[in-house]
């Protein structure tokens, strides 16, 4: 019995996308739904509901999903100049990134390592900054009801939130490791060994990583 309600849910969810944009994003909540809906048709099973309560009661709480592929134009408009504004106060970023090591090494051409330092960690903190506002000041999405749908609206914008600032967390710091290294490199001349800074930071990268994963996971 379980199989033939498996593939009762598979049918309702092939039903309610029948009529929606064949795209990728279709495709992917698609799939995204009908995990979910499986896991929480099994939980009900495990909680000695039987098969037909179990599914009825995961039918009903899918909720619409006309609203996931139907925006009014004035919304669309909104999230098109958010993304602009975002794009570009992502570029103004990188380029402070980029930029930072090599106030380094110009100033040291002139004799002023110390100003060089100065100004790169300026630089740093700035683009950083800049970075960390961009990502807070997106709004969080805060889901109507408590249907399935809303719950993978609220649990989308949450994750792309978590994976904008694990973004700029690596980014921030492979631009202090890089101007750490060059900063090191031109002063010593150790380049045989401040090579390894790399693999280090390669290593904390990774470390980071698994903790975001973990926080999206739990």
């Amino acid at each position: 019995m379980i199989g033939n309600y498996e593939g009762k849910i598979k049918e309702y969810v092939n039903d309610l996308f029948e009529n929606t944009p064949k795209t990728r994003k279709s495709e992917e909540f698609k799939e995204e739904l009908l995990a979910n809906l499986l896991d929480k048709y099994y939980d009900l099973l495990e909680s000695n509901m039987d098969d037909e309560n179990a599914y009825n009661k995961v039918i009903s709480n899918i909720g619409s999903i006309d609203e996931l592929f139907d925006k009014d134009p004035v919304q669309i408009t909104k999230e098109s100049w958010d993304k602009k504004k975002n794009a570009k106060i992502t570029a103004i970023a990188v380029m402070m990134y980029i930029l930072c090591p090599v106030s380094v090494i110009v100033f040291g051409e002139v004799g002023f390592e110390t100003l060089g330092i100065v100004v790169m960690f300026l630089l740093i903190a700035c683009a950083t900054g800049l970075l960390i506002y961009n990502n807070m000041t997106k709004p969080q999405y805060l889901k109507q009801d408590d249907t399935l749908v809303e719950d993978f609206k609220e649990w989308k914008s949450t994750t792309n939130k978590s994976r904008r600032v694990r973004k700029s967390i690596e980014s921030a710091m492979w631009a202090i490791i890089t101007a750490i290294y060059l900063l090191i490199s031109f002063t010593t001349g150790a380049w045989h060994i401040t090579w390894v800074m790399f693999i280090i930071g390669a290593v904390i990268e990774k470390v980071i990583r698994a903790y975001f994963e973990y926080k999206e996971i739990d």
